[in-house]
């Protein structure tokens, strides 16, 4: 968690929020019961913690006081209700819990938190959290289990070792080895097999895959056929799975997914896609590439 910015920013808020009160006793307004956020965007950062402490903070420190809060989130995250602030005391805190193996990797979370009846024109009653869950460094990969790849424009085969690591929230980062380019005979630049697999929904879902080809690739762009993209959107987030969800809705094309039945790999459908759009360009349906399990 960014700790040292939070309390940096807590600090100066704090400083801030004092030196007005003192400066607007005049108003006639009663502000040591008055509660509020000292930002309006907190972000924070994760780092494999089942919590986030979120700051609260009232003008005086006369009184135990309760400070009944509302919220909007992702449900992987509890909020609480009310933060309580005791005699003496400017800052309470909101302590915001979460199962991290619920979170995917590479992803944001925005929770809007506000505080009830807030008056004070003096702080925010509203924050917008932005919780980041970067991928670490070091998540290793590990084996899945061998199989045999047959390839869908040739229909050659080859025995492979799928290796895979979880990012989270049910979704691995799987990868196949020298699966691209020797068999083929054209003379293509060997190149792993990499996707992503929802095993809550069983989708698989492929980056664009930069080949050495000429001719037939996209744009010039040397990008291998299957692999749908997403603009602007990095590998793996769920936006980009979103994207290419709707995808595949709109066009002719099977969706690649595994089949738990025949514990079968379907990667591709042999359509390949304008990496800036989305839009089909060409391909025939029904020549997928299979990975299946032994």
């Amino acid at each position: 968690m960014k700790t040292n910015r939070l309390s940096f920013l807590l600090i100066a808020s704090c400083a801030l929020l004092f030196g007005a009160c003192k400066d607007n006793d005049d108003t006639g307004a009663d502000l040591s019961g008055q509660g509020f956020f000292s930002q309006e965007t907190l972000i924070y950062s994760l780092s494999g913690q089942s919590s986030i402490s979120v700051p609260v903070v009232r003008l005086g420190t006369s009184g135990d006081i309760t400070v009944n809060i509302t919220s909007t989130g992702p449900s992987e995250f509890s909020v609480p209700s009310s933060v309580s602030i005791a005699d003496g005391d400017r800052i309470g805190s909101a302590e915001i819990t979460f199962n991290p193996s619920n979170l995917a990797y590479m992803e944001s979370y925005d929770i809007n938190l506000s505080i009830n009846g807030f008056s004070s024109i003096y702080g925010y009653g509203n924050a917008k959290l932005q919780i980041e869950n970067p991928m670490p460094a070091d998540l290793p990969y590990a084996s899945y289990g061998t199989g045999t790849i047959t390839e869908g424009w040739w229909g050659e085969q080859e025995d492979k070792e799928m290796f895979y690591r979880d990012c989270g929230g049910g979704i691995y980062q799987c990868y196949l080895p020298e699966c691209w380019g020797h068999d083929s005979g054209a003379g293509y630049p060997v190149q792993d097999y990499v996707f992503f697999w929802d095993t809550k929904t069983n989708k698989l879902y492929i980056p664009f895959q930069f080949m050495g080809c000429e001719d037939w690739c996209i744009g010039d762009q040397g990008s291998i056929a299957c692999k749908f993209g997403g603009p602007g959107y990095g590998d793996g987030l769920r936006v980009w799975r979103e994207f290419i969800d709707n995808t595949y809705k709109s066009s002719s094309f099977e969706q690649p997914h595994y089949d738990p039945a025949t514990k079968s790999f379907y990667l591709s459908d042999s359509a390949a896609c304008d990496p800036k759009t989305g839009k089909v360009t060409y391909g025939t349906a029904g020549t997928p590439d299979v990975f299946k399990l032994n």
